[in-house]
């Protein structure tokens, strides 16, 4: 409904725009009409296009109420404050004013007959009274259009007077242009220009006007380029409003002040237990490798152990975990982060924020003790946007520290990815299986599907053929899950849902929903062959109402020391010095979106809200977040943590976090393409600092 709404309210813009427009230059041709016959056409003309403009006028008003009513302020506020204190006024006296007068017009002018127009009566029709308020309509109308790309963000004051400071300055101008032309027509001396003089006049403008663009466009390209060498500690910084943070170890570039970088901690200092010999050790050797899909679609794949996905990593929770990088040959070197898991920060493997980028031979060792429990999985953080469609990454199961079930679970990590092929195809799969599979399963069984989004973008799965619990959502588990039976759940890119089930004597066929040649699951039987199972209408499975309340540490009514508020939106502009269509937070785009500071303790709120037309999945590292309100609205169900949220175009989630666990932590969109486009930033904790840099300079791009 959101990209209806908001694709009708874009469209309408831009014809209100084309309307009012129209509209001024008929207006203002109206003194220079050649008879009284002409005279009269044209003020007919003026009156279609200034009725069909305030029809899109109340339209716009119109639609402006129900995206406010169906989504919230943060839907309207750009036309509330950026539109409407400048076009309703204007249109309001030319609804009052001139349409009644332009009405009147016509008998006066049948009355005088055939009689050639008069200076005076020109002057009129030139009267700044009738042009001005149609022409500032116009200049109003193109600040609507501005704001399609470049919607009003926090904070809206700063956005209103300074289209208040254009609008006054704009009507002066076209005020004091339309009164000298006024005075022109009175004394006859107007002079109406020949075809030649208005068309070269015409040219020169446009020239001009070129120039003009030409040189911001120039300026806008430059002024985007990324320092070659930057720290993650900038100048902006967004402290929620709660209690003051000392900054006195950074400079304004977030360089550490060299006298003072004692005092601080260095990420490089929070790290899992260095001493000990480790409960499990894994190796991870990223390099290159030439792969096929079970369809025999051939993947130029980076790997994690030749294969993709890597291995699976399984833990017992409380282990002491030691993991080893190794890069073979991937050039511009490999990182690994624990995506999900609340880890000491120098552990979180993010290039140019916890530790530099892994060059081909180096190797590098992880170690921390794996306290959570449930479905995670690791990947890349350096040029994540690339290695990860490239392949490095794969799943991270923790067990429960108790003792096995009686009864044997059939437990299966199922990771869904999107490939680049060979014959440059992008190709849905689960594992290598890029078609439905079978797999042999006695009845009776209790199974456990642990399903991975690897990919950018959400992903619906539907379960068919038995009753399900949805048992845990980012490795959290649901309290009193409740049965669920032909249902589609929408996993966020780089989320993970587990799905429990008891596997009957009949067909239970999972299904990765969407456009895609072919069916791409697994169908469950007895004999493993692929017995298709039946599929109804199915309901749609909403985390926010689902399984019974319970006690959690902070909840809606808590009171929070620090509130932070993101606005997502989209707009075309340069980045790096490349031409696309930016991923913006607040209006702002990495490395200008501020760092978002707390104090060890601090209970923090953070209000997502995505008005632009695609999902992003938040990814907060190092915490999770408990989800207050969707939309408004309380959650009803079970306490619903997360690491990575989708926010869907037009929602609006309260989610709130506990900072305890100190460091320098990236918070992004987990589309990692839009991550790469400007949708990052990062939470920083008083006196963290990172002795790393980020930038072409340097060998470390996360993104």
């Amino acid at each position: 409904m959101f990209e209806a709404l908001f694709g009708i309210d874009t469209i309408l813009t831009m014809v209100l725009f084309i309307l009012w427009a129209s509209a001024a230059f008929a207006t203002g041709r109206l003194a220079r009409s050649k008879s009284r016959k002409q005279l009269l056409i044209r003020i007919v003309v003026c009156l279609v296009l200034l009725y069909a403009a305030e029809l899109a006028v109340f339209s716009k008003v119109y639609m402006i109420w129900q995206l406010w009513s169906s989504f919230g302020w943060w839907f309207a506020v750009t036309g509330v404050v950026g539109l409407f204190p400048f076009l309703l006024p204007s249109a309001a006296i030319v609804a009052v004013r001139i349409i009644p007068w332009l009405h009147r017009l016509p008998h006066k002018i049948k009355s005088e007959g055939d009689q050639p127009l008069q200076a005076k009566e020109r002057g009129k029709l030139s009267a700044p009274s009738l042009i001005v308020p149609v022409q500032a309509a116009t200049l109003a109308s193109l600040f609507g259009i501005s704001t399609v790309f470049y919607q009003i963000t926090p904070p809206v004051w700063g956005a209103f007077l300074t289209f208040l400071g254009l609008f006054a300055a704009g009507t002066l101008c076209l005020l004091m242009r339309q009164a000298r032309r006024s005075d022109a027509f009175f004394e006859g001396t107007m002079v109406v220009s020949g075809v030649k003089t208005r068309v070269l006049r015409g040219v020169a403008v446009l020239f001009v006007i070129s120039i003009g663009l030409s040189s911001a466009v120039y300026w806008s390209m430059q002024d985007s380029r990324l320092p070659d060498r930057m720290w993650m500690m900038g100048e902006a910084n967004d402290e929620g409003g709660g209690t003051p943070i000392s900054h006195s170890g950074h400079q304004h570039d977030g360089t550490p002040h060299s006298s003072t970088v004692q005092s601080l901690i260095s990420v490089t200092e929070l790290t899992g237990p260095r001493g000990g010999v480790p409960d499990r050790r894994f190796t991870l050797t990223a390099r290159k490798e030439t792969l096929y899909l079970d369809s025999g679609a051939g993947v130029e794949a980076w790997t994690f152990n030749g294969k993709i996905p890597g291995p699976e990593l399984r833990i017992r929770q409380g282990e002491l975990v030691e993991i080893t990088l190794v890069n073979e040959d991937i050039e511009d070197g490999v990182t690994v982060h624990w995506h999900g898991l609340n880890i000491p920060n120098g552990e979180d493997g993010v290039a140019g924020v916890t530790q530099n980028a892994v060059k081909p031979g180096e190797s590098y060792t992880y170690r921390f003790v794996a306290d959570q429990v449930g479905t995670y999985w690791y990947h890349s953080h350096q040029q994540s946007s690339k290695q990860v469609r490239k392949g490095l990454f794969g799943p991270l199961v923790i067990e429960p520290n108790k003792p096995k079930p009686s009864v044997e679970w059939l437990d299966i990590p199922i990771v869904f990815h999107q490939w680049d092929t060979t014959e440059n195809k992008m190709v849905p799969s689960l594992g290598t299986a890029d078609r439905l599979q079978g797999k042999a399963v006695s009845p009776g069984t209790p199974v456990r599907l642990r399903l991975i989004n690897a990919d950018n973008w959400s992903k619906w799965f539907a379960l068919t053929g038995t009753r399900f619990q949805v048992a845990a959502i980012d490795g959290n588990d649901i309290v009193q899950p409740t049965d669920l039976r032909n249902a589609k759940m929408l996993v966020a890119g780089g989320g993970r849902h587990d799905i429990t089930f008891i596997m009957p004597e009949t067909p239970v066929q999972l299904t990765a929903l969407g456009d895609t040649v072919g069916e791409i699951g697994m169908v469950f039987s007895q004999d493993g062959s692929i017995q298709k199972a039946d599929v109804g209408e199915l309901s749609v499975f909403d985390p926010a109402a689902y399984g019974a309340l319970a006690s959690t540490p902070f909840n809606i009514d808590s009171q929070f020391d620090r509130e932070f508020f993101m606005v997502f939106d989209n707009r075309p502009g340069f980045y790096d010095g490349q031409f696309d269509m930016l991923w913006t937070i607040n209006g702002k785009v990495f490395p200008d979106t501020p760092m978002l500071m707390v104090q060890e303790g601090d209970l923090a709120k953070t209000t997502f809200v995505n008005r632009s037309f695609m999902d992003h999945p938040m990814h907060l590292h190092g915490h999770h977040m408990l989800v207050l309100r969707r939309n408004g609205r309380a959650v009803t169900g079970s306490p619903w943590w997360t690491d990575t949220l989708n926010v869907a175009p037009g929602e609006t989630y309260e989610v709130a976090f506990r900072a305890d666990n100190p460091g320098i932590w990236m918070d992004h969109c987990h589309n990692l393409d839009h991550a790469k486009l400007g949708m990052t930033l990062h939470l920083a904790y008083e006196g963290i600092y990172s002795p790393f840099e980020v930038g072409r300079a340097t060998p470390n791009q996360p993104e």
